[in-house]
């Protein structure tokens, strides 16, 4: 497949289709979070669910305790998330935004050559690793993905976001990949990342195990995205 229109050469896990029509609808419900009140409201719900995923663990996230923290009645919340897998959709949303708003401003900050490029997004990547929160945010979800369906749905939904997003970067930055090889580096280029995570102590992320690894694995991005033959 050579087309940029065509389908996704190895796409990362689908959801059902009718869930994924449900998934990929607007963060909240459509009406809501239009003026400043709302949207602090829907801001409060998502920093509430995140704070109890972190800190209590996936059996204690409850669209009740999310209330809540958030200080709210369960009625309205339901009013902006109707479901729980709504509101870890919208948190899995507002993190991938904001992960890659912080990709695009240090790759624009950085100018200069592709290889400068990749390794100013793999910075702003790897930046996010070193948060305790952020780590530990998603050895949760990925935990409750293994028993409730529609939270793995969300996940799914959020990766293939995410890697489309990796693909057109990759192309961006080494133009002569094309669709296709760009497509499957960048699954390798999201799976070397994730898997990272793994590697970091859970009480203090900063700390990798073996000396030099990071820089090992910038090496082998570099090598990965720039060598085309």
């Amino acid at each position: 497949m050579d087309s940029a229109d065509g389908p996704p050469a190895a796409p990362p896990a689908r959801a059902t289709s009718a869930r994924r029509r449900s998934l990929r609808s607007s963060r909240h419900r459509p009406g809501t979070a239009v003026l400043a009140r709302g949207r602090q409201t829907a801001e409060s719900i998502l920093d509430a669910a995140t704070a109890i995923l972190i800190e209590e663990g996936p059996a204690r996230l409850t669209t009740r305790r999310v209330a809540a923290r958030a200080g709210i009645r369960p009625g309205n919340l339901q009013y902006y998330y109707p479901a729980k897998h709504d509101v870890l959709r919208a948190v899995l949303e507002r993190y991938l935004d904001r992960a890659l708003h912080a990709v695009e401003t240090r790759v624009a900050a950085a100018g200069g050559s592709p290889e400068s490029r990749l390794q100013s997004a793999l910075t702003a990547l790897l930046a996010d690793h070193e948060s305790s929160t952020s780590c530990r945010f998603f050895w949760e979800l990925w935990a409750l993905a293994a028993r409730d369906s529609t939270v793995a749905d969300a996940m799914s939904v959020f990766y293939e976001r995410y890697w489309r997003r990796v693909v057109q970067m990759l192309l961006d930055v080494q133009p002569a990949l094309r669709r296709p090889r760009a497509e499957r580096r960048a699954a390798l280029f999201i799976a070397m990342l994730e898997g990272l995570t793994l590697f970091r102590s859970r009480r203090d992320p900063r700390v990798l195990p073996l000396p030099d690894l990071e820089a090992e694995l910038r090496t082998i991005v570099e090598i990965l995205v720039m060598k085309v033959s």
